[in-house]
């Protein structure tokens, strides 16, 4: 492949990856608000929703690491009448 088409290889490429669409079914306000916010940025439309995609991502990207290695909600006494009550259930209805 000589260097032009590479070249022209790249630049296809890359347009590739960038669309123009349309989004249904956006309440008026919401859409003002999206914005709006996205001129006090100095972003354009497009640029913002990536940006709001990419903070999104880091967000949610692994919520079970927080929940699981998190901190305690229940204290050992409240799990401790929790079982006692979850074994008083299943012993009443004759469960393993």
């Amino acid at each position: 492949m000589g260097e032009k088409q590479k070249v022209l290889y790249s630049y296809t490429c890359y347009t590739c990856h960038t669309m123009e669409t349309s989004i249904r079914n956006i309440k008026e306000e919401d859409w003002i608000y999206f914005k709006v916010e996205a001129v006090k940025k100095g972003l354009s439309l497009g640029n913002f929703f990536s940006e709001l995609l990419k903070e999104h991502k880091k967000i949610a990207k692994n919520p079970w690491k927080d929940i699981l290695k998190g901190p305690r909600t229940l204290d050992n006494k409240t799990l401790d009448r929790i079982k006692a009550v979850h074994e008083k259930y299943r012993k009443d209805f004759k469960f393993r």
